[in-house]
């Protein structure tokens, strides 16, 4: 089942939660209001066993330049 990233309206907050395939419009855990809009995410990948940690990070759509991979 997946999880899905919502931004409540009402309340303002951004929660995740998991939605079944048969499920309805979701509401907002924080307050109950069914003002939630699906955000748009980056799906997560698991690391193989194995992997190279020292790696050189993957540069963003930015450039790297906004602080998005620390050195």
């Amino acid at each position: 089942m997946p999880l899905y990233e919502y931004h409540c309206r009402d309340c303002d907050d951004d929660v995740e939660l998991l939605i079944r395939g048969d499920a309805q419009q979701p509401e907002c855990p924080s307050c109950g209001g069914a003002e939630l809009v699906k955000l748009l995410s980056v799906p997560a990948t698991p690391v193989a066993d194995g992997a190279a940690p020292d790696r050189e990070p993957p540069t963003g759509p930015c450039g790297s330049a906004c602080g998005c991979f620390p050195e």
